[in-house]
């Protein structure tokens, strides 16, 4: 990449206000791929590309074009991308982004874990049932998995963060433990691939 294209990139991250550390989550790419772009040591690819020109509200020729000026783009007026950058930005770091940015903001505020410790020696010293009560602690890992993938840029990175190994594992030491069968409840595992293959090969991006 010449060295006008990667001052282009930063300008225009700069302008609709992003710091590296959020255009790289929302690219789904490290901080460091965006940093060698802007310093010309790297490219990004096209899917990269189209992805910038999105967040941006531009088109490819438009994102490249580097004797465009940083503020006058083609679309609208100096004014109007002023603001709507602005605007994006404020909101975008409200919404802590992802695609279930609010159900990911209230998940992680909420003190799941504290609650479940204090549920769990509680009902402990009440009924005398510390095992196998302890399985509850398996709620947390999934309880955050989830809140995590709340946050994911879009479904299929959301489907793949989903907590579906610990769920499995739960439901799985709770047949066991409950009913003993833990032979026939092995067979749950075989939803893990089958799920993974699934969202890989069928869920679009």
């Amino acid at each position: 990449m010449d060295l006008a294209t990667a001052n282009r990139l930063q300008q225009l991250r700069k302008m609709n206000g992003y710091s590296q550390d959020v255009l790289a989550e929302k690219l789904g790419i490290s901080r460091q791929a965006i940093s060698k772009w802007e310093r010309a040591e790297s490219s990004p690819d096209t899917d990269n590309l189209i992805a910038l020109a999105e967040i941006y509200g531009m088109t490819l020729d438009e994102l490249l074009n580097t004797s465009l000026d940083k503020v006058t783009i083609k679309r609208g007026n100096k004014g109007k991308k002023d603001i709507k950058g602005k605007l994006k930005s404020l909101l975008s770091r409200a919404n802590d982004f992802g695609i279930y940015p609010k159900t990911a903001l209230n998940l992680l505020k909420f003190p799941f874990a504290l609650i479940v410790v204090i549920l769990y020696i509680a009902l402990s010293m009440i009924f005398n049932i510390w095992h196998p009560l302890w399985l509850i602690f398996l709620t947390i890992p999934v309880y955050y998995r989830y809140a995590i993938a709340c946050k994911a840029n879009n479904k299929k990175v959301f489907n793949l963060l989903l907590p579906i190994p610990e769920v499995i594992v739960t439901i799985y030491l709770c047949l066991g433990f409950g009913l003993g069968a833990w032979g026939i409840a092995a067979l749950l595992f075989l939803i893990i691939p089958l799920y993974y293959w699934f969202v890989v090969f069928f869920t679009k991006q």
